[in-house]
């Protein structure tokens, strides 16, 4: 999946078209940096369970036209939600906590190890 059809499909979640939703066009490749940086965690436990050699730095992304350097279920399911929670962090409280939620369940079903408290044992 390219950036650019990331940033359609999270447009498309916020219910915004290509024409009503250029305003964040802008905001778009810079979000999707801080995606990759906020999901190395679980990019690297895929690339781990892949048999491929885990990233020591973020992946970044120079141009939306590019690949998204994820695996591609993490970044076709989660990142446009991701994508459109930081898109309107600033203007619209209830649709980023909306798509916040929907990421941040989406990601721990892809990520294969998953995280709980420590407990105590009595």
């Amino acid at each position: 999946m390219t950036g650019s059809a990331c940033f359609s499909a999270a447009l498309a979640l916020l219910g915004e078209t290509a024409d009503s939703g250029a305003y964040y066009e802008q905001f778009a490749l810079p979000a999707m940096n801080q995606l990759l940086a906020n999901c190395l965690r679980e990019n690297n436990a895929l690339r781990s369970s892949a048999g491929e050699t885990p990233l020591a730095a973020p992946p970044r992304m120079s141009a939306l036209t590019e690949e998204i350097p994820a695996d591609e279920a993490l970044a076709a399911e989660c990142f446009p939600y991701g994508l459109a929670a930081l898109l309107v962090c600033d203007d619209d409280k209830d649709r980023f906590n909306w798509a916040a939620s929907e990421f941040a369940s989406r990601l721990l079903a892809h990520c294969p190890a998953q995280f709980t408290a420590v407990q105590e044992m009595l």
